[in-house]
């Protein structure tokens, strides 16, 4: 994590959550940066269904962890630095340990439940979030427990109420990858801003709408 000045150890350790559409759009990016340690986090099995929307797998890997998979692909990709695959499912029992020594926590889950869980986990420990989310067409974009102004925002204050039913789980179903690997893009620029100490606005919101191809923001009430 970044010290008091806001700078980052030159052993950067960076942790995905979710080796599924967005991870498989952001880890080799990620894994070309000058890290330190890699770390992949997902319990789940790689599906025929999904080989479309997660390039990083082939039929070989039907059944296989997706955690592990991925991280066969990025020993290949990060050079001086080491990759570790979590083959399990990020819980209230195990986040904390989990992410409790990252410098960045970057997160592509498609659970409400499960990002709002790494959010508290993040602010907990003082770490940066990179959390990017899909549906249908759109996608969003948004840093969370940066170094400086509304550091203190969480998931919670930028989004108030309960967890629609529609929003409860997992539905990939209409996400196709272009969309994926735009939303990947734009989370992995976040990273690369907050690893070079260019500004990021806590809790600002990038919205994409894949159907006419714009961006917009969304600055919370204390920017």
């Amino acid at each position: 994590m970044p010290n008091s000045s806001g700078t980052f150890p030159p052993d950067l350790r960076i942790a995905v959550v979710g080796a599924g559409g967005l991870g498989c759009a952001i880890l080799p990016t990620l894994a070309r940066m000058d890290l330190d340690r890699l770390t992949i986090i997902d319990g789940d099995r790689v599906e025929a269904a999904n080989l479309e929307r997660q390039p990083l797998y082939g039929p070989m890997d039907i059944g296989h962890p997706k955690a592990r998979t991925a991280a066969g692909w990025m020993r290949q990709l990060l050079i001086g630095g080491s990759v570790v695959a979590h083959d399990v499912f990020l819980d209230a029992n195990n986040a904390e340990e989990l992410l409790r020594d990252q410098d960045i926590v970057v997160e592509g889950v498609d659970d409400l439940h499960a990002k709002n869980l790494i959010d508290r986990t993040c602010a907990a420990l003082g770490i940066p979030l990179v959390s990017g989310g899909v549906h249908g067409e759109q996608g969003q974009v948004l840093v969370l427990h940066a170094p400086g102004r509304n550091g203190s925002l969480s998931r919670a204050s930028l989004f108030p109420g309960r967890t629609g039913q529609e929003q409860d789980g997992c539905d990939m179903r209409r996400v196709g990858l272009p969309l994926l690997e735009e939303i990947g893009r734009t989370m992995a620029a976040n990273v690369y801003d907050l690893l070079h100490g260019r500004p990021v606005v806590n809790g600002r919101i990038h919205l994409y709408d894949r159907a006419t191809h714009r961006w917009q923001r969304m600055d919370p009430p204390e920017a």
